[in-house]
């Protein structure tokens, strides 16, 4: 073998020893929800039993938070879906979005400090299997980004990107209630 082709098969080696630690560390748990300091629960797994909107529903069994209290209202971090009421534009189609991947299914919740947001809902990253169904909303153009008392947590920056990428495309309401998306033109 002569030193050209030792060096490439060097390369090549690297390259896929760099790949399967890539995998492992991906399996292993690597993801922005697992890389929250000091949750104020353990991951969760529910059953969700209803979708109120576009980042809102309902789980089985209820949640008992650390403070004693008992809750079934989860609420969607990083992202904020337009309201099914006061003429916000795709807030049926957000809505039907989330019911369509998780009503009736099996959803793991990965939690922040607070456990609670402001209107007494528990607040959560929502993952299916791999996937991390915050940024799948924003992504697919059903979500603004949330208010600014619930970015700065793990996944936000994730989520916020997943926004952009659907703005630059026209993805969703994006394309379908222009730039003064969810209040239309």
């Amino acid at each position: 073998m002569g030193t050209q082709n030792c060096g490439y098969a060097l390369v090549w080696a690297a390259r896929r020893l760099a790949a399967v630690a890539l995998l492992l560390a991906l399996g292993s748990g690597c993801r922005c929800w697992s890389t929250v300091d000091d949750p104020c629960m353990e991951p969760t797994t529910v059953t969700v039993t209803r979708v109120l909107d576009g980042d809102t529903f309902d789980v089985q069994p209820a949640l008992e938070l650390p403070d004693g209290s008992v809750l079934d209202r989860v609420r969607l971090l990083c992202v904020d879906a337009p309201e099914l009421t006061g003429g916000e534009c795709y807030g049926a189609e957000a809505g039907a979005w989330l019911a369509e991947r998780i009503e009736g299914q099996e959803v793991t919740l990965h939690f922040i400090v607070e456990c609670l947001g402001i209107r007494g809902r528990v607040l959560a990253y929502v993952v299916r299997g791999h996937e991390l169904l915050n940024a799948e909303l924003a992504r697919e153009g059903y979500a603004l980004p949330a208010d600014e008392r619930y970015m700065g947590y793990a996944c936000c920056d994730e989520v916020e990107q997943a926004i952009l990428e659907a703005q630059e495309v026209g993805a969703g309401g994006w394309g379908v209630c222009g730039q003064g998306y969810p209040w239309g033109q």
